[in-house]
This record gives C-alpha cells, sequence and structure tokens, in this order.
C-alpha cells in the first residue's frame, strides 16, 4: 500500500461522521496499515497519525474550501428558497405597515 493509497483510507476514516465508527473503521484498518511501508519506516501507530492528520488537513486551505464546497453542496436549494420567501413577507409586511404609519403622520400634518 503506497502513500496515496493510505492518504484515501484515512480520508475514509477521519471522514466517519459517528467518532464510534471512526474507531471502529480504524481498528478494522489497522492490520493493512501495518503492512505498508510507511509504518515498517516509522512505526508511528495508527491512532497517532490520525490524530496528525486531522491536524494537518485541518490547517490546509484546499481542504477548508472543500469542507466548505461540501457545506454548500449540502444545503437544500428548497430550503433556502423557503428562508428568502419568509425574509421578503417580513420585509414586505413590515414596509408596508412603515408606509402606514408614514400616511397616518402626514394625515396629521394636513
Amino acid at each position: 500500500m503506497n502513500n496515496t493509497e493510505l492518504e484515501q483510507k484515512l480520508f475514509e476514516i477521519i471522514g466517519q461522521d459517528n467518532f464510534f465508527d471512526m474507531v471502529l473503521a480504524a481498528k478494522a484498518f489497522e492490520p493493512e496499515y501495518k503492512k505498508s511501508d510507511f509504518y515498517k519506516e516509522t512505526k508511528m501507530p495508527l491512532s497517532d497519525v490520525i490524530k496528525q492528520s486531522k491536524l494537518f488537513y485541518a490547517l490546509q486551505l484546499k481542504d477548508l474550501g472543500r469542507s466548505i464546497q461540501n457545506i454548500i453542496n449540502s444545503l437544500s436549494l428548497d430550503n433556502l428558497n423557503a428562508l428568502f420567501e419568509q425574509i421578503s413577507e417580513t420585509f414586505g409586511s413590515e414596509n408596508a405597515e412603515i408606509l402606514k404609519d408614514l400616511e397616518l403622520l402626514k394625515s396629521f400634518k394636513d
């Protein structure tokens, strides 16, 4: 297993939404990890690799962009449209009330 394959597997593991699922995935991968050239050369425990990689990838700007894009991709356009409609309705009703108040003030002036 080369470093690129290790990185892909590491992304799968640290990409788990549930911490406990991540731990189980890491435990299942550990025998294969220990056969890699990287492990044979560094003797780094997989748990240390996971901790350090989370920090490393968190500080990478390209991964920050990827995370933001994933968040954007997960947004529901229906919910976003509904939110904009609610905002429009709120501003519309507030504007109508302000116009009504202005007309009332104008009538006092006359």
